[in-house]
């Protein structure tokens, strides 16, 4: 375990010192090839918990007090207003558009519907509550939905998805951690399709269909002999990910080397695990379809990876940074979303810091001028 650890950060930090470029105004360093804008600052995307992306393409966050859109009128690049939908007390860990008119949050432990009725933009100020769980940091936290409309819910080890009677398997006391929940498209039939994890904040699909999620470590007990660090998973359903306890003072996580355990595909070290996205678009290079970005809220790192690396082609991108904070800048990432133009939104906040949203570009080519033919 420690020797995949120590190889997994030094790829990283390869990547991060030697090839990553600098955008000095913003306090961040980019992988190249790419360019990075402010979206939003910290005027009107204060504190950002959670982001989506609505059907029409605008950027939807949320934090303690406020859902809301961010408006870019005049199509510049930079929202310049924003347009309530809902004030939230607690504030949204997860979000996801049904459709135009149908808005799910996880609000609290609360896993909720908003709903436009007559389709004027303007949802209901109180929500339909169509399940409860435990909130908090380690409460339920993203939600999304597959190709065939089934909404999934992903939540750490004190959701307590054991001891929910609403769902099957909820009462029977073998579920353990963390767990990831699957709903029919008509928000019924709960069903627990994988748990032992610890606090997983968000997860993607690939192409395939295949589920990634990234989950934290017990920082107070780094360089203990049963620390486990932060690992990225593609999630096997119907399995333990090893991890047993609640809480967040305390962890025992099964060793990877158990038959029973599902092994990460990277185990990335020290950190605290929020955003994933998995790059569904063609707009980026080749080598980033179907790659895993994953967020580190306490390094304020974006780390990418891809599943399929044995490909001859792909050789050099199995683990890396994509961005990353040079430490002059509050650069907190706690969401990650894919627009439908194929570029990247990134939300930071939590915990009181300093909120904003990034955008992220494939940089345009530059156009080589020719010379104009005599006479």
């Amino acid at each position: 375990m420690w020797y995949r650890l120590i190889t997994a950060l030094t790829v990283c930090s390869g990547i991060a010192n030697g090839q990553l470029e600098d955008f000095p105004q913003l306090g961040l360093r980019v992988a190249p090839g790419f360019e990075i804008t402010l979206f939003a600052d910290q005027v009107i995307a204060p504190d950002v918990y959670s982001m989506t992306i609505d059907p029409s393409g605008r950027v939807v966050i949320s934090s303690r007090g406020y859902i809301k859109w961010l408006i870019d009128e005049d199509g510049d690049g930079r929202a310049e207003s924003d347009i309530l939908i809902a004030k939230s007390s607690p504030g949204a860990m997860g979000m996801l558009f049904i459709d135009r008119q149908t808005l799910l949050t996880s609000e609290g432990g609360s896993f909720n519907r908003y709903t436009d009725h007559d389709g004027d933009g303007k949802f209901d100020p109180r929500p339909e509550k169509i399940a409860q769980f435990r909130g908090g940091e380690h409460g339920l936290h993203a939600i999304r939905k597959d190709t065939q409309g089934r909404v999934y819910l992903i939540g750490g080890n004190d959701a307590n998805f054991r001891g929910h009677s609403g769902i099957a398997g909820g009462k029977s006391g073998w579920i353990e951690g963390g767990a990831l929940v699957r709903y029919s498209a008509e928000l019924e039939d709960p069903v627990v399709l994988c748990h032992g994890l610890r606090n997983p904040y968000d997860f993607d699909f690939d192409s395939k269909g295949e589920i990634y999620t990234y989950d934290s470590d017990c920082e107070r007990e780094f360089l203990l002999p049963w620390y486990a660090p932060t690992r990225l998973y593609r999630v096997k359903l119907g399995a333990h990910h090893g991890w047993r306890l609640p809480g967040w003072k305390r962890g025992w996580k099964r060793p990877d080397y158990y038959f029973d355990s599902v092994r990460p595909l990277v185990n990335v070290g020290r950190g605290s695990p929020t955003g994933v996205a998995v790059y569904r678009h063609t707009a980026f290079p080749p080598e980033y379809r179907d790659a895993v970005f994953y967020c580190d809220w306490t390094f304020g790192r974006i780390y990418f990876t891809h599943p399929d690396a044995d490909l001859e082609e792909l050789k050099n991108h199995t683990a890396g940074i994509f961005i990353e904070s040079t430490g002059i800048a509050g650069f907190a990432p706690t969401d990650i979303e894919v627009a439908p133009d194929g570029s990247l939104f990134v939300a930071v906040g939590g915990r009181g810091t300093t909120g904003s949203v990034y955008h992220v570009k494939v940089k345009a080519p530059i156009q080589k001028s020719r010379p104009i033919p005599a006479g």
